[in-house]
């Protein structure tokens, strides 16, 4: 019965920790993946921080094509 707090400890420290929006903003390839993976159920960790990257990373796009135009 012992054994069974020092697991969760040690299966808690190995788990990479949650990806923030701005991580997601400046690697939209992995943001993409994360969506697609939250909409299909697959994860549900840091699904908000993918979207939320994915959306900063869609505007710096548009303001770099729209500086581009001028």
């Amino acid at each position: 019965m012992r054994a069974l707090p020092l697991a969760v400890l040690l299966l808690g420290a190995c788990s990479p920790a949650p990806r923030t929006a701005d991580a997601f903003a400046a690697d939209p390839v992995a943001a993409r993946a994360t969506v697609a993976a939250c909409d299909a159920g697959e994860r549900r960790g840091d699904c908000a921080a993918a979207r939320a990257g994915l959306a900063e990373a869609r505007r710096r796009e548009r303001m770099a094509a729209y500086r581009r135009a001028f």
